[in-house]
């Protein structure tokens, strides 16, 4: 019965990798991100003398953020809205698949990417990573890639098309981008940043570059449950909606 389970769900994998391969649009996310970082240290190049710390900071969390906030979304919303867009989607649902293998399937490849890409930005930016607490980071870069990716599905269910989820995503990757990295520049930013789950991957890299621990505080914890809980919820709504109507 496993083994039945996990070869439906490596079948939409492999269908996920190929739509994604072959959806240029939902790729640039995560490349931007990369070279974004790379660009910003370059510019920032002739202000790295003696403690840059809070600069080399400041560019990681700007690759960081639009990795979580537009790539990770990018990559799940853009080849769902295409699977709607095609018809395709409704073939999927009614087929021996079911939601979860649906769901593993879908979430997969962005899921991995995003985590993957958080690294290379790390080692791009040039950042010290030994300030880093790896094992925090990593929990971290595991929840917030799993939740964009969970959001970036929850948009592409709801879009019609893929111009449509490009309109969808517009202020959640503004939001969820922008407003980490300029919260240190602004303090209702800031306060803003404090409930956004990148926000809080912000919080804690900035600790690490002024040399203090982080620890996740319970408003912390219940942010990216209900992150977690929340996309989850209104995504299987949604998927049994159409599942039933169309």
């Amino acid at each position: 019965m496993k083994s039945h389970f996990w070869r439906k769900t490596l079948a939409v994998i492999k269908l996920k990798a190929k739509m994604l391969l072959g959806n240029t649009a939902a790729l640039t996310g995560p490349l931007m991100s990369i070279a974004a970082t790379v660009l910003l240290k370059i510019l920032y190049a002739g202000m790295l003398e003696g403690d840059n710390s809070a600069i080399l900071t400041y560019v990681l969390n700007f690759g960081i953020s639009f990795n979580l906030g537009l790539g990770a979304v990018m990559m799940s919303a853009l080849p769902l809205a295409e699977d709607k867009e095609k018809h395709t989607l409704r073939s999927l649902m009614t087929s021996s698949v079911n939601g979860l293998q649906f769901f593993i399937g879908s979430i997969f490849w962005p899921f991995v990417i995003t985590v993957g890409v958080n690294y290379i930005v790390i080692f791009v930016s040039g950042v010290d990573s030994s300030r880093i607490n790896m094992v925090m980071f990593s929990l971290l870069t595991v929840v917030s890639s799993l939740i964009s990716g969970k959001l970036g599905l929850l948009l592409g269910i709801y879009a019609k098309s893929q111009v449509n989820a490009n309109n969808l995503m517009m202020p959640f990757v503004m939001v969820l981008s922008l407003v980490p990295t300029l919260s240190t520049l602004n303090e209702t930013l800031g306060r803003i940043s404090n409930y956004l789950y990148t926000g809080i991957v912000t919080t804690m890299l900035n600790r690490y570059s002024e040399g203090l621990e982080f620890r996740l505080e319970i408003s912390q914890v219940l942010v990216l449950a209900l992150c977690v809980v929340g996309i989850s919820v209104l995504f299987v709504v949604k998927y049994r909606k159409i599942l039933v109507s169309e």
